[in-house]
């Protein structure tokens, strides 16, 4: 099995869904937060994400209820489990940002794209297109 694989595996759901893609989206905006600010609070999540404050709280239930995310002292943070989902799919994010850059869409354009993008993607799909572009690239 391969790391990206494993990290899939983590995933307590099969196939997407709206639920999965929104848990997918939290769980990135909170490591992209913590990376950049070294915590993460409710305010932060509903500012990156553009929504409510409620939205954010209804979200934090669920994905603590899924054994992702531990909220303490106002701070949210990842479950090992929850790290690994925030991880691989900005992992996912990233590569299809490049790609869509690299073929000459716009920032803005390739960013949105690819957040759609990372999520209706399987992971033994993504493993082999992410093979067969790397390895076909030259170096730079």
């Amino acid at each position: 099995m391969s790391k990206m694989e494993k990290k899939e595996s983590t995933r307590p759901w099969n196939k997407p869904s709206r639920s999965r893609e929104s848990a997918e989206n939290y769980l990135r905006a909170i490591l992209e937060i913590r990376s950049s600010h070294g915590r993460c609070r409710n305010v932060d999540i509903a500012r990156h994400l553009g929504v409510s404050r409620a939205s954010v709280s209804k979200a934090l239930v669920k994905l603590s209820e899924a054994g992702l995310v531990e909220v303490v002292d106002h701070d949210v943070g990842f479950t090992s489990e929850g790290r690994a989902i925030a991880e691989a799919t900005s992992a996912r994010h990233r590569f299809f940002e490049g790609l869509l850059r690299d073929a000459g869409v716009d920032a803005d354009e390739a960013s949105r794209d690819a957040c759609r993008l990372e999520h209706c993607v399987s992971a033994d799909s993504f493993e082999k297109l992410y093979s067969h572009l790397t390895r076909s690239r030259p170096s730079e």
